[in-house]
């Protein structure tokens, strides 16, 4: 048995946080219902439907107008019998279509309403819209990210957004908790933003402390000299020589005992200070040689060190296969999928993944039934647009 498998949710998000979050709770066995608008979330087409597929699995999917009151009326019920709410739109919208949530908690007042916004449901810029790379932005990840003589550069991926979604599925987690001894629900409210400048935490202390600015230092760590990306004969592999121990092992890997008895090199201090001439050194010792013979003496050192792999290589890196981390399964609109599990193995397990993100309304005709609504009022429901219904990998069918 899941551990919540009597846990019912409603998943009202788009984007990536908020389904992100109803992900998570799926994948621990919570019955997710994810509310679509016959269009679709906006974020279904993106990379070929690949941010769809990654973050609603194990879901089913219900698809209603939300500006036609019958389809608010479905949500209302639907919101009656559900323990948790996500919702990421902008403050102020879930009022306007009426399920706000005085009137979720109307409808239920033990109901769990998770709000992800950009800025969180009060101050100056609560009514801005919320973009992963704006909160980078504006929490100074942008600043300290990139190299010193380029301009700030987004991180790769839409870390704030999944972080964001973690961060609300722990709040359920603790809103569930708290439910359990007063009967009570919650109103869950994160940010973008405050979830950016939690990751940005250790940076700010430092600066609070000295004043210190986080500076653009490429692949490196300020603190530490040779600590950063280096290029190999065949690729990138990343070097932590962070103690004097690692530093004098390194250089009798790439041959540099010259080094060893080097002035400007003979302190961590001395190298961080002459940094781009070790720099230089280095990669002349690396030109000739192979990635993984550098990085397999490395790891027999205890060197901190790895290659630096793209996603393909890293679908086939031996240890990620042992892990278990990985799930491959037929998708009935995409076809072959690799998914991630979520990453987290009680006595071995990692949570089951049990069916592929649906297709819009999917489960249309089936949630308005279980909602006590006839057949034929369900078949004038999705005749009038109130509601569609779509089978797995096609279109939609009234």
């Amino acid at each position: 048995m899941a551990v919540f498998d009597k846990i019912k949710v409603l998943d009202m998000s788009h984007a990536l946080a908020g389904p992100y979050c109803g992900m998570l709770l799926a994948d621990f066995g919570a019955q997710v219902v994810k509310v679509e608008h016959p269009h679709g979330d906006h974020f279904r087409p993106l990379l070929g439907g690949a941010y769809h597929a990654a973050v609603n699995r194990n879901k089913r999917d219900i698809s209603l107008d939300l500006k036609k009151p019958e389809a608010v009326a479905v949500v209302k019920k639907l919101m009656a019998r559900s323990d948790v709410v996500i919702e990421s739109f902008t403050p102020g919208t879930m009022d306007r279509l009426g399920l706000g949530y005085a009137a979720a908690r109307e409808a239920n007042p033990a109901v769990i309403y998770c709000s992800i916004s950009g800025y969180g449901q009060t101050g100056p810029y609560s009514s801005l819209p919320g973009y992963d790379v704006v909160a980078q932005a504006m929490c100074g990840i942008m600043m300290c990210t990139g190299h010193p003589d380029s301009p700030p550069v987004r991180v790769g991926a839409s870390w704030i957004d999944m972080g964001a979604g973690m961060f609300t599925a722990l709040a359920v987690l603790r809103a569930l908790l708290e439910r359990q001894e007063t009967g009570q629900g919650r109103h869950v409210d994160v940010s973008l933003m405050d979830t950016a400048l939690s990751w940005m935490s250790p940076l700010i202390v430092r600066y609070s402390m000295n004043g210190d600015l986080p500076v653009r230092a490429g692949s490196a760590l300020g603190a530490f000299s040779p600590y950063q990306v280096f290029k190999a004969q065949d690729g990138y592999l990343f070097i932590g020589a962070s103690t004097e121990r690692f530093w004098q092992a390194l250089c009798g890997i790439l041959g540099l005992e010259e080094l060893q008895g080097d002035p400007r090199f003979a302190t961590n201090q001395d190298r961080v200070q002459n940094r781009q001439e070790l720099v230089v050194l280095i990669e002349q010792a690396l030109a000739g040689r192979l990635r993984e013979e550098v990085v397999e003496k490395m790891r027999q050192a205890g060197i901190p060190g790895g290659p630096v792999l793209d996603v393909g290589q890293v679908l086939d890196d031996p240890h990620v296969k042992e892990r278990g981390i990985l799930h491959s399964w037929e998708h009935p609109q995409f076809g072959p999928v690799t998914q991630v599990k979520t990453p987290i193995a009680v006595e071995g397990q990692m949570p089951e993944l049990k069916t592929p993100a649906p297709a819009v309304g999917q489960d249309t005709r089936r949630i308005l039934s279980e909602l006590g609504y006839p057949p034929e009022e369900i078949e004038r429901m999705l005749a009038s647009g109130v509601a569609a219904q779509t089978q797995p990998g096609g279109r939609h069918k009234p």
